[in-house]
């Protein structure tokens, strides 16, 4: 029986990379017909008007692909209504948001409304424990894991600023977290849920590669961000993943947009306005402008995003596995994973305006 699943889900998974790619397609030669351009502008990272929206493909692919699997019983009820419904609203959200320019403030309460609800359908939540300290209180536990889903998310949006790099994080840390649940757990729900969403992924990500064909767009990062934070809570819910293991993973966008947020915001400025202050921005330009060429911005955008991968290969993902094998050190493992990334998030000035030196890097 095990083989038999095992095809089903490989056929299933082939299809979802299949729907992705014709879907991604569709977006690109319609997206002028539609309105889903984006135009050059002097906060974003590319320089031609460029197809917008194609995240639509992958939320397609991954909700129709589960949809199907809830009604051949192989997911429960409950995770299709709280993540199926909930991540469609994130992602319709995030569409008209593209559209329309939604408020800052319209956003977030929409998405705090969902990510809310969802957490009363996939209730009772885990008590939270943190310095040997264990909160039994719901409440507690409720708003803890709302204002961290709510960051979760918008962590996505916020490092969805270069060719590729929200798609391969997002597969890096899927990947990771299949390998570390576990082939006994590959189809459990939330094993499936992974499966399903790298393969939706892997259907989109040769066209969102540098130079980008089409972007993903808010629908598509707010979705990513939603469906992968309520795919932590699971695994930790079940006790197959813990959450120093997820912390670690996500290392990379939790530093660089946390540390780039907060000293904004000590700096005065608007953060929630569009900038080109990230880490992995700076980075880029401090790169295009060392190449010097007309390619130049395609090849740092490469450049960048393969330098985060292998940060997620050789570093991020044996600190997360060393939390599953003495997860009573969790804490000193994440601070040490971490540790790292603080340190090239203020050494190339994230958060910051000042320009990397262009002297330093034409020799």
């Amino acid at each position: 029986m095990m083989n038999e699943d095992l095809t089903f889900l490989g056929i299933l998974l082939f299809l979802a990379a299949i729907i992705s790619i014709v879907c991604t397609k569709t977006i690109i030669k319609n997206a002028a017909r539609i309105g889903l351009i984006s135009e050059p502008t002097e906060r974003c990272a590319h320089v031609n008007p460029t197809p917008n929206g194609g995240g639509l493909a992958f939320v397609i692919s991954f909700l129709a692909m589960a949809s199907l699997l809830y009604s051949w019983n192989y997911i429960s009820g409950n995770i299709v209504l709280g993540i199926g419904f909930g991540s469609l609203l994130i992602a319709a959200i995030g569409f008209f948001d593209d559209y329309l320019h939604l408020s800052i403030k319209l956003r977030l309460l929409s998405q705090t409304l969902i990510i809310t609800t969802t957490l009363f359908v996939l209730s009772p939540l885990p008590s939270i424990q943190l310095l040997g300290f264990e909160l039994n209180s719901p409440w507690v536990s409720w708003t803890l894991i709302t204002l961290i889903l709510v960051w979760w998310l918008n962590l996505f949006n916020f490092m969805d600023g270069i060719d590729g790099l929200a798609s391969l994080e997002s597969i890096c840390i899927l990947v990771s977290a299949i390998i570390l649940i576990g082939f006994q757990r590959i189809l459990s729900n939330e094993g499936v849920l992974i499966l399903l969403l790298i393969a939706s992924l892997l259907g989109f990500i040769g066209y969102n590669w540098a130079p980008a064909k089409i972007f993903m767009g808010d629908a598509g990062s707010t979705f990513l961000g939603y469906v992968l934070g309520m795919i932590a809570l699971l695994t930790i819910i079940n006790g197959s993943l813990n959450p120093w293991a997820w912390l670690i993973l996500s290392g990379v966008f939790w530093v660089d947009a946390t540390t780039t947020l907060l000293r904004r915001m000590s700096n005065g400025e608007r953060w929630y306005q569009a900038h080109q202050s990230h880490t992995y921005q700076r980075v880029s330009r401090w790169l295009e402008l060392k190449d010097g060429t007309d390619n130049g911005r395609s090849v740092a955008h490469r450049k960048v995003t393969l330098f985060i991968f292998m940060i997620n290969v050789c570093w991020l993902f044996p600190s997360a596995g060393i939390t599953l094998m003495w997860p009573e050190w969790g804490l000193l493992i994440w601070g040490i994973a971490w540790a790292p990334l603080l340190f090239l998030a203020f050494y190339f000035g994230a958060g910051t305006q000042k320009e990397l030196a262009v002297s330093s890097i034409k020799q």
